[in-house]
This record gives structure tokens, C-alpha cells and sequence, in this order.
């Protein structure tokens, strides 16, 4: 999917929703909502704990807006992905004035958190799509190194204290150097 996929998706979503819901995404979706107009993915990353809405109507609503929740792991179709507590590597949202809004319909609110929280949760996995993703917001937001310390700090547990993901934050550190052309 790329931004037009899933802006169309969110509107035919926001149409079969009969009550408010927020959905707070973060993951490859969410960055390129923030910009990121080549990147392209097969999944949008929900972050169940941190969205409202309710859960009797909101699969069968995505599944008629175009959008299976959590299909089977061989299916390698558009889907929507949505991660529960104990696999969520993602800081708590920030205050409301603090959140981003990426989409607004009449039923249906999508945000995600601050710039720092969404590179924090991409140090689980460290890929090249993930490091072309935080580049892509270095350029755009100017996060600094110590901001994104902070969000690994507020990461839930077990994820604040997970060796990978601290090893990957002193890679990003060496990276944020390279990319600012400071190495």
C-alpha cells in the first residue's frame, strides 16, 4: 500500500464505523502518512492498547473496507496488523497535544505519537527499511539522539531494558553521526 491505499482505506473504514474510534498507528504506515511519499508496505501496525474503538464491529468494519486484522502469517496480502500489549514495542502515547493526527473522518481519528517514539519502536528490529525510515525522519523532523534515549526509556517492559534494542540504539547514534555527516 502506498499513502493513496491507505487514505482510501481510512475513508472506506471511516464509512462502515457506527461510533468514534482512534486508531493509533505507528510502523511504516504511520511514516509514510508523515511524508515518506516512495515507501510502500503490506501492512498498516495498530497499536491495540493505545486505539478505541470497538472490538465486536471494528474487524468486521476493516475486513469490508478492504482490510483483513491479523490474517494467518502466510497470507502476503494488504492487511491491517494489530499488536496487542505484550508484543507492542512502543512507548505510551503522549499527551493529546503532543500526538500526531494523520487522518480525520466523521467515525474515525488516526494518530500516532511523537517522531522520537516511532524511531524509538523501529530499534526492535533495526533493518535497512527500518534505518531508511528513521533516515527519512531525521531529515524531516530533526529528532535528536538524546530524544530518542528518552522514548527507549518509556518503551514498556521488556522492551525498555531488551538488549537488541539498546544495542540498536548505539547503532542509530553512529548512524545519526554518518547521515548528519559528522562521523
Amino acid at each position: 500500500m502506498n499513502k493513496t491505499d491507505i487514505l482510501a482505506y481510512f475513508s472506506r473504514l471511516d464509512k462502515r464505523l457506527d461510533t468514534p474510534s482512534v486508531l493509533h498507528i505507528y510502523g511504516s504506515a504511520a511514516v509514510i502518512l508523515l511524508g515518506a511519499d516512495d515507501r510502500t508496505s503490506l501492512d498498516i501496525d495498530v497499536a491495540g492498547p493505545y486505539s478505541t474503538v470497538n472490538d465486536a464491529q471494528f474487524a468486521e468494519a476493516s475486513a469490508a473496507a478492504g482490510l483483513p486484522v491479523n490474517p494467518a502469517p502466510d497470507v502476503a496480502s494488504n492487511h491491517l496488523e494489530w499488536v496487542g500489549a505484550l508484543r507492542l514495542c512502543l512507548p505510551p502515547p503522549p499527551p493529546e497535544a503532543e500526538s500526531l493526527v494523520l487522518w480525520r473522518g466523521a467515525n474515525l481519528l488516526v494518530k500516532t505519537g511523537k517522531v522520537e517514539d516511532l524511531v524509538a519502536s523501529k530499534l526492535i528490529r533495526y533493518d535497512e527499511t527500518d534505518q531508511a525510515d528513521i533516515q527519512f525522519l531525521a531529515k524531516t523532523s530533526r529528532f535528536t539522539f538524546e530524544s530518542v534515549a528518552a522514548s527507549v526509556k518509556a518503551l514498556p517492559r521488556p522492551f525498555d531494558t531488551d538488549i537488541l534494542v539498546l544495542e540498536n540504539l548505539a547503532n542509530l547514534k553512529a548512524d545519526l553521526a554518518a547521515w548528519e555527516g559528522r562521523t
